[in-house]
């Protein structure tokens, strides 16, 4: 039982951790346009996957018209292979590559493998793809990328059969020291939104490189067969961690050069206001924003209906007296109508006073009622009326 839970460990490590057939599969379609226009030169098309794992990339490759073989040292990882009746062994990669005739092979691929070995044995698998692949064959070889600053210093450890990450400038030195003819960087599985050119955080700095990488080589062939692959290795693909430094420098830069516009036109508004400040105009037009502060505070403090009430009462007030004044002064009160009439207010004038007073017509009264009085006038009125009436009475 401990020795099957051993077998199928890595299997259950690789499904969590790298993704899941399907999405294996997607993202091994990148490499269809360099292998598929080769299928045109050769009809036995030989395709060996070292490190095959489930198979996916030998699914892909059959289904492209190539006739695939895998090998793998893990019997967890064959046993996919077995599932789907894909053509697959158990044995050493490198020991299996160099057992091979030489031209014998249209690919040569390996993905996820170079960084599970030792640098010799790597540079084994590079100089023996040369010599088994036929001319204008390819090698592919597929690693996580140590640009990403998070797949360098974390991911990557996750692997425990992990030996040390390659960087791509070394990689891609390899297959170009042992004689290829094109060697091609590919950067992948990058974020969508980034590629599509969303502006990078600083977290895409640490982690939005693409987070793995491919070196595609071509061996020298016939000129037909490197130019059906030109298409291919002309194309730019992923995100270098230079590309997405330069991104974000562009973008800071232009922040800092907008706070820096901000700050100045800032600067000169507060100028503009401190000299308003200091104007006399200011000064002399204070009292005017000081009522118009209280009568905001009275309305944010819930008074807008007493408030109301009380400027109408007040104007109601004035009005009435007003009227009885000019009432009791008819002189005036012909002179002040004259004067409302050629400056053409007279009538909105009645119309105003008639609200003030409960939307009744608006009449001016000689004198005023006991009604009209405030309750001391009242008092006084009646004291008055009282002491004439006495005097009358004597008088009589």
């Amino acid at each position: 039982m401990a020795d099957k839970t051993d077998m199928n460990f890595y299997r259950a490590f690789e499904d969590r951790h790298r993704g899941s057939r399907e999405q294996i599969k997607a993202r091994l379609r990148v490499y269809l346009p360099f292998v598929e226009p080769l299928c045109g030169f050769y009809a036995d098309a030989a395709a060996l996957d070292l490190g095959c794992g489930r198979g996916e990339w030998l699914e892909l490759m059959a289904g492209s018209g190539f006739k695939p073989y895998g090998v793998d040292l893990d019997e967890g990882m064959l046993s996919g292979c077995r599932e789907l009746n894909l053509p697959a062994e158990k044995g050493e990669a490198v020991a299996f590559l160099a057992a091979l005739p030489a031209e014998s092979q249209v690919v040569v691929s390996a993905f996820h493998v170079v960084e599970h070995i030792g640098f010799k044995q790597l540079q084994s698998v590079v100089s023996e793809a040369l010599r088994v692949l036929k001319p204008g064959g390819l090698l592919i070889m597929e690693t996580p990328n140590p640009e990403n600053l998070i797949v360098a210093t974390q991911n990557f450890y996750l692997d425990p059969t992990h030996q040390r990450p390659l960087p791509p400038q070394l990689l891609s030195f390899l297959p170009e020291y042992y004689g290829f003819e094109k060697v091609k960087i590919l950067r992948l599985q990058e974020p969508v939104e980034l590629s599509g050119g969303k502006p990078p955080m600083l977290f895409d700095v640490l982690g939005g490189v693409s987070p793995d990488y491919a070196v595609v080589a071509q061996k020298n062939g016939r000129s037909e067969i490197l130019a059906a692959t030109n298409p291919a290795f002309e194309a730019e693909y992923g995100l270098s961690l230079a590309s997405i430094v330069i991104k974000y420098d562009r973008q800071t830069g232009a922040k800092v050069r907008q706070i820096e516009a901000d700050a100045q036109k800032a600067e000169c508004t507060a100028q503009e206001i401190q000299t308003i400040y200091a104007s006399r105009s200011w000064r002399l037009t204070a009292p005017l924003r000081w009522c118009g502060r209280q009568a905001r505070l009275a309305r944010q403090q819930g008074f807008p209906r007493r408030f109301k009430a009380f400027v109408k009462k007040v104007v109601r007030c004035l009005i009435t007296y007003g009227a009885a004044f000019l009432g009791m002064r008819p002189g005036l009160k012909l002179h002040c109508a004259s004067l409302a009439r050629r400056l053409g207010f007279y009538g909105p004038l009645l119309r105003f006073c008639s609200r003030c007073c409960g939307g009744q017509k608006f009449k001016y009264s000689p004198r005023l009622t006991p009604d009209q009085m405030t309750p001391r006038a009242r008092a006084i009125y009646a004291e008055l009326k009282a002491a004439i009436g006495q005097r009358r009475k004597g008088n009589g």
